[in-house]
């Protein structure tokens, strides 16, 4: 039974508001798939804001199996990397008229899975599942059990970094951006080369070091194993203490790669402990781009490929959102070019 609450806007105000149908609000005001003319978007949005309508996202669910929102479940959102992945996520929801419902894990996979159970019960119309590594929702886990349940029950799965078959991710163009940085930095006349990296079986960790790789191979230049070295976290003492390990193999290289930009800085701060300057004997550059304009009271900036950490957001949203495309344009949408940022850490060789 329907019931009338006098003074309470309607939807027929916002349409007579804006000079629309009724039909034609209703598109724009509860999510429907059916495109709607910017001009009019615009309009009845207007104008749902003049008269002081809102929408019954109770009442939506019930109709249409779901609400016109998105769970965002993260790590940790002092994070920078999880912080600049759901601010590119809300920017698009709220370009797409769409709630945004945010929690953290806080690291724990068991509140990970129990987050997903109770969004499931809120019936939003997808999850977004933001995460550096996957090391808890492989196929037989608890965690997926949730997510294909959600699935099934006709909400959708967008998963932004690593994400085990087959579910659909967003991930972040490590190889690309590190080959990129590669072919700049021989552009600027380096030749001899070491890396810092995390462990290997972080796939971010492999495909940057592979990326940087392709990238000197190009140039006929190699990256031997004997001059890659070990980092044991995403820290400033682990870039200080993998500088100490670099010097103490006696290798000397012109330039160092830290496949994290704060792993770069405490490379930079172990390597002038020892007695170098930076770049005046030694150059370095990182990855991630995490605002990092400057290292230190001289102003000097770290070389890095910055992450497109917002865009991948905000794609999450569109796959989240859209039709899905075929596989060929799916991977099209997903494509996300890095960018490489060179700064005072890696000025120009001089020539021979």
């Amino acid at each position: 039974m329907a019931v009338d609450h006098p003074g309470r806007p309607r939807l027929e105000d916002v349409a007579r508001a804006a000079g629309v149908s009724a039909s034609t609000a209703s598109r724009v005001l509860n999510g429907s798939p059916r495109k709607v003319a910017e001009e009019f978007r615009v309009r009845v949005l207007d104008a749902a804001e003049r008269v002081g309508y809102t929408t019954n996202l109770a009442a939506q669910a019930t109709a249409r199996g779901h609400y016109p929102a998105i769970g965002l479940v993260v790590g940790d959102i002092r994070d920078q990397f999880f912080a600049r992945v759901t601010s590119g996520v809300v920017a698009e929801a709220g370009r797409r008229g769409l709630v945004v419902n945010l929690l953290s894990t806080h690291g724990d996979d068991e509140r990970e899975r129990r987050l997903v159970h109770d969004l499931r019960r809120q019936r939003p119309q997808a999850l977004i599942l933001v995460r550096k590594t996957d090391d808890t929702a492989r196929a037989g886990s608890s965690l997926m059990q949730e997510l294909r349940s959600f699935e099934a029950e006709g909400g959708r799965v967008v998963v932004v970094g690593e994400s085990p078959h087959p579910l659909t991710a967003v991930r972040p163009p490590d190889f690309d951006g590190a080959r990129a940085l590669a072919v700049r930095l021989v552009e600027l006349g380096y030749r001899s080369f070491a890396a810092i990296v995390l462990e290997p079986r972080i796939r971010s960790t492999r495909d940057r070091l592979d990326g940087f790789r392709a990238g000197l191979s190009a140039a006929g230049i190699a990256l031997p194993d004997s001059r890659v070295h070990p980092a044991p976290a995403t820290t400033v003492a682990a870039g200080v203490a993998a500088a100490k390990a670099y010097l103490d193999s006696g290798d000397r290289a012109e330039l160092i790669f830290a496949g994290e930009d704060v792993i770069g800085i405490g490379t930079i701060i172990g390597l002038e402990r020892a007695g170098l300057r930076v770049p005046a004997d030694i150059a370095v550059a990182g990855y991630g781009g995490r605002a990092l304009d400057h290292l230190d009271q001289e102003g000097r900036g770290l070389t890095s490929v910055r992450s497109p950490l917002e865009e991948m957001g905000e794609a999450s949203v569109r796959l989240a959102t859209e039709p899905w495309p075929d596989d060929e344009a799916l991977a099209e949408e997903t494509a996300i070019e890095p960018e490489v940022q060179v700064r005072d850490t890696t000025p120009p060789l001089a020539g021979p």
